[in-house]
This record gives structure tokens, sequence and C-alpha cells, in this order.
């Protein structure tokens, strides 16, 4: 693990951005990182975002090819940004969840603010934001519980 500055939209240094060589980092690190990135957060918010870095760093190991890199940052907007690189050409794809697999994406489109893919000369970037500031502090996705009554 790496702390490396970056550039915030505004063109500011960032000195807030971790980055992880995922050819080196066990996945565990990872979502150590991100637990540690989000400690004054609480719940599902957390829950949630461990849950999508997991699933990105997997994919890359599965699918992707090294280099392989994850950068997390906490932005100005209240969220956080996770972005997971690597040098194969194959883009992420939704499938049809069976016994192997396939619920990834689903996972990550259902529980991010928003999700994507940049394509560079030598790589891809799969990019995830995840809202911290939930109100009620539950995912968007989730519904109030209903309230079971046992007919017996």
């Amino acid at each position: 693990m790496s702390i490396q500055p970056g550039i915030t939209e505004r063109n500011e240094p960032n000195p807030g951005v971790v980055t992880y060589d995922l050819d080196t980092t066990a996945t565990r690190e990872v979502r150590h990182g991100v637990r540690q990135a989000l400690g004054r957060y609480r719940g599902l918010a957390v829950d949630d975002a461990v849950l999508v870095a997991d699933e990105l760093v997997s994919n890359a190991h599965q699918h992707g090819e090294a280099p392989r890199a994850c950068r997390l940052e906490l932005t100005h907007r209240g969220s956080l940004r996770i972005e997971v690189d690597d040098a194969s050409p194959r883009q992420p794809r939704r499938r049809t969840p069976d016994g192997s697999g396939g619920r990834g994406l689903m996972l990550i489109d259902r529980l991010a603010s928003a999700w994507g893919v940049r394509n560079h000369a030598d790589h891809k970037t799969v990019w995830v934001e995840l809202a911290l500031n939930r109100e009620g502090n539950h995912a968007p996705h989730l519904s109030a519980a209903r309230t079971w009554h046992n007919e017996d």
C-alpha cells in the first residue's frame, strides 16, 4: 500500500488518495483500507463499501491482467470513490447469475451511486462511487422492513 498525492476535480493536490498494488497486496488489506478510510462512518455504508471494493478487486484478479491497482478516495461530495485498474482489454459485462457467479456487477449496480469504465491506451479503470451520507443509514436499494405477523 502507498499513499500517493492525487489531483482533485479542482486541480488541487489531494493527499487522501490511497493506492494499492493489487499484484502484491492481499484483498483483505484493501477491505481493511476501506474500513480505515471510512473510520467515522458506521453501518451499511461501510459494509456496502467493503463489499463493492472486494468485488472490484476480485473481478480484476479473476478477469483482468497485470498490472492491477486500486485507489480509494473520499470525495468532497460525501462519497467514496473506488477505482480499479487492470491491463485487460475485456470490458466488464453483466451476466445471468448461476452457480459459478455473475452477481458481482449486479451488486455493484444496486449499491453504487454511480459506476462505469474508463478506457485508456494500455489499461482500463472500473470506477464506483458510493454515497456515504444515507438518510436513515440504509442503502437506497433496501426498503423498510415489513412487520411480520405469525398467523399461528
